[in-house]
């Protein structure tokens, strides 16, 4: 009875440090590497919808119809509202609401924020990406990015976006300039 004792407690003893040594294992993703492949454009024009959770509206022009929304970190973005919100004329100066916003991506493979020409030279102009991909899950259609300011976005990508080509590190230039739909926030 005692040597069943004694295994049980060794094996009671091995489980929690067989975990714990298990956690140095695992490192979190980075957007700094420099993916291989060839330099240039993977994709341009995708389409995605972006949420923009937690925002106060900064300033209202009724007249063109645009939003500046201010983030926590201090940012803010002027965005037009589409004619399909119907809340806007709702919406005031200080409310915390939740915008989706319709966005276009367009993902590069790039050195030091430079395309190449085709003799294998870069070009002078570099283009002014504003993230970079993190995560690249083909199974399930998602695409992790990482701003320049660190937070992180998830999108959902159509089918006809080429994720195969996509890798961590890839530059991202994200345009969005128009708020689809409205919530806005109790206090």
């Amino acid at each position: 009875m005692n040597n069943h004792l004694l295994k049980f407690s060794l094996k009671a003893l091995m489980v929690p440090a067989f975990a714990l040594s298990m956690t140095g294992c695992w490192t979190p993703p980075n957007a700094n590497v420099q993916p291989v492949g060839k330099l240039g454009l993977i994709q341009g024009d995708i389409p995605v919808q972006i949420v923009q959770d937690s925002v106060t509206v900064a300033a209202k022009d009724e007249a063109r119809r645009t939003l500046t929304l201010k983030r926590d970190n201090g940012t803010s973005k002027t965005f037009n509202v589409a004619p399909t919100v119907a809340i806007f004329d709702q919406v005031k100066v200080g409310d915390l609401i939740k915008a989706d916003v319709k966005a276009i991506l367009s993902v590069y493979l790039l050195e030091n924020g430079r395309l190449t020409n085709a003799d294998g030279t870069t070009r002078p102009k570099t283009i002014n990406f504003n993230a970079k991909v993190l995560l690249v899950d083909p199974s399930y259609r998602l695409l992790t990015l990482q701003f320049t300011n660190g937070q992180r976005v998830t999108i959902k990508a159509g089918m006809d976006v080429q994720l195969e080509k996509m890798a961590p590190g890839d530059d991202v230039v994200m345009r969005s300039n128009e708020i689809t739909g409205i919530t806005i926030k109790k206090p």
